[in-house]
């Protein structure tokens, strides 16, 4: 082991929908999944067998962008095929029209509710990466940690809920509370980034407790499966061992991420669970764990197509386009509803076309205009502790000696 719906009566998103990922270095710039390299620091870590820190792995960019749009193009599916259809399973097959198995069986192309894992587990991987770069303190780094992300998540989050509060006549209240990520009433994709929040902070408390040991982590992962019985239906802990799962995949050498056998597996995993065992808990660890596997190749440098220019600019825009596309679905919508159209898989496609054209470009303003700016903004936050200091006047009195 290596050390290391809209509501009833206005739009309805589906709250299955997932969290991009939404990663900041507390201190610093945008820590995007392809800038997060795994290291050791300090005598804490185990020996490193580190996956390549070199440089920015583009791919894992290009991966938050390939889940983002599987997010859109699965609510596409979604919204024409109904609910229903979206949740069968093998045994719902006998009751169900040919049109309606094919509409399931072509969705598995664009697997929504599986993608929520791969960003869960991205997002874990980005941050625990990061906490063992820079060595992070509970004291020293909290604050600029929260200060992070807080600047990472709600000033999107705040600037794509202005056009859905318009289009959907929201009440002051309602839309605010939408704001601040403490309603989803507007977005169900909201949900998500809910989870990001608290997980995001459980995650660091981890960090602290375990410094990056490998056994200790596996007590952590060990705690927080056995709490999920406990807890069902508790996105705040059901989700944990998404993130957790995600930081251990640094804890394994490269080559096991790069075995075909096991990435094929992972993706049978994460892809066909949920039509052999239908939605609940125990696709849901299937698909945690196929997640793992696929970020954990990714990072490990599988996959170069991810590295391809398109899917690189659907990451640099997948948190706006995740928070944008239900606009899309929403003004959309009623122009496929008017073409009147036989074929469902033709209002999939015309669907899928309308709300993209109408997501995209709102996504890259947001990230232009808003995101970037926002984060280039953002202060640093740095409590001086008495160790602190005195390192500081060390190396102020070494210099002077020194000259």
């Amino acid at each position: 082991m290596c050390g290391y719906r809209r509501k009833p009566e206005k739009m309805r998103i589906h709250e299955t929908s997932l969290a991009v990922d939404v990663s900041l270095s507390p201190r610093g710039e945008p820590d995007h999944p392809g800038s997060a390299a795994p290291g050791v620091v300090g005598q804490a870590l185990e020996p490193a067998c580190a996956l390549p820190v070199s440089k920015r792995n583009h791919a894992l960019d290009g991966l938050r962008g390939i889940a983002a749009l599987s997010v859109a193009l699965g609510h596409c599916f979604m919204s024409i095929g109904g609910l229903t259809m979206w949740e069968s399973s093998i045994r719902n097959f006998s009751g169900m029209t040919a049109t309606d198995i094919a509409l399931r069986l072509v969705s598995l192309l664009v697997p929504a509710e599986s993608a929520v894992m791969v960003f869960f587990v991205l997002s874990g991987y980005v941050l625990w990466t990061s906490f063992q770069r820079k060595n992070f303190s509970f004291v020293d780094d909290l604050p600029d940690y929260v200060c992070s992300r807080t600047y990472r998540l709600f000033p999107l989050a705040i600037m794509s809920a202005l056009p859905l509060g318009l289009l959907t006549d929201a009440s002051a209240r309602e839309l605010v509370l939408n704001m601040l990520l403490l309603h989803r009433s507007l977005n169900g994709v909201l949900w998500s980034l809910q989870v990001e929040v608290v997980a995001s902070l459980q995650l660091f408390a981890i960090w602290c407790l375990t410094r990056g040991i490998g056994w200790r982590l596996a007590v952590a992962l060990a705690l927080s499966l056995a709490a999920v019985p406990f807890f069902r239906g508790n996105p705040y802990v059901v989700f944990v061992p998404a993130f957790i799962l995600g930081a251990s995949i640094s804890l394994l050498p490269p080559p096991v991420w790069r075995r075909k056998p096991i990435i094929a597996a992972g993706l049978v995993a994460l892809v066909v669970t949920n039509l052999v065992f239908g939605f609940g808990g125990v696709s849901r660890c299937f698909e945690i764990l196929g997640a793992t596997v696929l970020v954990g190749a990714v990072a490990a440098g599988q996959f170069g197509f991810l590295r391809s220019r398109v899917a690189h600019f659907l990451g640099a825009i997948s948190y706006p386009f995740y928070l944008t596309h239900p606009i899309g679905l929403f003004l959309a919508g009623p122009v496929v509803q008017s073409l009147s159209l036989a074929s469902p898989f033709a209002r999939v496609f015309a669907l899928a076309v309308g709300s993209i054209a109408v997501a995209i470009p709102l996504a890259w303003v947001l990230h232009v205009f808003v995101e970037d700016p926002v984060l280039r903004a953002r202060p640093r936050i740095r409590i001086a502790t008495a160790g602190h200091r005195q390192g500081v006047v060390q190396a102020a009195v070494s210099t002077i000696l020194r000259n």
